[in-house]
């Protein structure tokens, strides 16, 4: 009798550590193989310009421990040109996309061309010189949510006159999660 006690005990710990164990790799597929949702937001304060026409061609971000070649996703853009100065205590979608869950450690938007009115009306080409925003700024994607982020352009830095053009480096007040 004994012995039958002893296997029905041996089987229970066994379909205990095996439920467990089935746990443990649910839960961990459940944070590494996740699908998540990032949006990114631009937004603006008020400057001495009427309008500041920023054309964007890519939003990419940066999943952590990832290499440089399959650690890139690319969002899609939502909307192509937004005129910054608009957006005084607004924020506007520009890039949304589905990616596997997990951090992320970088951001780069692609800038094709700005254009801008001064407040007297006249319209200005910017150059841009790096045609690029980088931002290292760590954020965590979860399975079935949307992590929702707001780049705020600092226009007041980004507007630089030089000699006689003028040129746009993009320079971020903060980025705001949620």
């Amino acid at each position: 009798m004994s012995m039958k006690l002893a296997a029905a005990a041996a089987v229970v710990a066994a379909v205990v550590i095996v439920s467990g164990a089935g746990a443990y790799l649910l839960a961990s597929d459940h944070d590494a193989g996740g699908i998540g949702t990032v949006s990114i937001y631009v937004k603006d304060a008020p400057s001495d310009w009427k309008h500041i026409n920023v054309t964007f061609s890519e939003v990419k971000i940066h999943k952590a421990d990832a290499d440089n070649e399959s650690g890139w996703y690319t969002l899609s853009l939502e909307a192509q040109t937004i005129d910054l100065v608009s957006l005084t205590n607004l924020s506007e979608l520009l890039a949304s996309g589905n990616v596997s869950a997990g951090k992320y450690t970088q951001i780069r938007i692609v800038i094709t061309s700005v254009t801008g009115t001064k407040a007297d009306g006249e319209i200005v080409n910017f150059t841009v010189p790096s045609g690029e925003l980088k931002t290292t700024h760590p954020f965590n994607v979860t399975e079935d949510h949307t992590e929702a982020l707001t780049l705020d352009f600092d226009l007041e830095h980004s507007i630089v006159q030089a000699g006689s053009g003028w040129k746009f480096k993009p320079v971020l007040g903060a980025i705001i999660e949620g």
